[in-house]
């Protein structure tokens, strides 16, 4: 059987406009035993010093990996009532691009007879974080969800979840980011990709507060 071809740096530009030199690799079939790699015309990139580091099941690292911890999750039942749902570990697809933003809390009182406004800065807002992403069958997905679907399916799971998210990974660290709220989540289609599955996931930093009576 012949696997299918797919070009990232095009997906990616088609489903969400984002430019960039990107590798292409060849995706198997579930039937083929053997992939075969052809990587003319692509750099190569040096083996990984840190074995604890991600790879793909074709052996080049996944750069910033994000995973939501599981755990019991509150969810609305058919009810409407609230209770506990158990979740597990999900990494995100290997093709999810994070960006983060945040705002200061600041009051401004316009100067008398003079230039400007005297700021007065109170605290921070919560990070915004946009996921953008896609799912793509993945041979070495290490919760064995090994289909776009499949991916799809737990990334609508967790968004269904009233609760903070617990999650791991550089980006998030970096940031001090242990917990989010998901907003909304997208789905998207491109034309003649049937295993190519967009989505774009808009989140919020949620830290818990602990209040002293």
């Amino acid at each position: 059987m012949i696997g299918i071809d797919y070009n990232i740096s095009t997906l990616m530009r088609e489903a969400f406009g984002i430019k960039d030199n990107l590798a292409v690799y060849k995706i198997p079939d579930r039937n083929q035993e053997e992939i075969n790699i052809n990587y003319n015309g692509l750099d190569v990139l040096k083996p990984i010093d840190d074995p604890s580091q991600r790879q793909s099941y074709l052996g080049t690292p996944i750069l910033f990996p994000m995973t939501f911890k599981g755990k019991k999750y509150k969810v609305f039942n058919y009810d409407g009532n609230i209770e506990l749902d158990d979740y597990a570990d999900f990494e995100l697809p290997v093709v999810s691009l994070a960006t983060f933003r945040r705002a200061k809390i600041i009051s401004e009182t316009k100067a008398l007879a003079a230039n400007g406004t005297v700021k007065e800065m109170y605290g921070f807002s919560d990070w915004q974080i946009d996921i953008k992403g896609l799912c793509l069958p993945d041979p070495a997905q290490p919760q064995k969800l090994t289909t776009a679907a499949d991916q799809k399916w737990m990334l609508a799971k967790y968004e269904r979840a009233v609760d903070s998210i617990r999650v791991s990974g550089v980006l998030f660290k970096d940031l001090e980011i242990n917990n989010i709220v998901i907003k909304d989540l997208f789905f998207s289609q491109l034309k003649g990709k049937p295993k190519v599955i967009p989505f774009t996931m808009r989140c919020s930093s949620d830290e818990p507060l602990e209040l002293v009576l």
